[in-house]
């Protein structure tokens, strides 16, 4: 089970920007995806809408595309997008964007992501 994804993927804004890695197979690759929203609001519904498009885009790059056919990889592979987005939306910190994540989770993953959450 080759480059199955161990770790839970992070993203960290700085300063209107944010970075997505995430931790792959027994060597550690880290693929990380720069975001920028600095031209958006993300207070508000629109900028929210938009930076959260761009969150999930580069969740979605930083975990790559294809987890092969194992159940084991499959899980891993959809966990690690999943933390991705949350850990990027908590780390942006605006309560739009966050209203805006919860409505998208199903329940078992909106109780991880509460435990994560940190609006500024």
């Amino acid at each position: 089970m080759k480059n199955l994804i161990l770790g839970a993927a992070a993203i960290a804004a700085f300063a209107c920007s944010a970075t997505v890695f995430a931790d792959f197979g027994d060597n550690v690759t880290v693929h990380k995806v720069y975001v920028h929203y600095s031209d958006l609001n993300a207070n508000s519904a629109q900028g929210a809408e938009a930076l959260y498009a761009r969150l999930k885009s580069a969740a979605k790059t930083a975990c790559g595309t294809d987890p092969g056919r194992s159940l084991d990889a499959i899980v891993a592979f959809r966990q690690c997008r999943s933390d991705a987005l949350s850990k990027a939306v908590t780390d942006v910190g605006s309560r739009t964007l966050t209203a805006l994540h919860r409505a998208h989770l199903p329940p078992l993953e909106l109780a991880r992501f509460d435990g994560l959450v940190s609006v500024r």
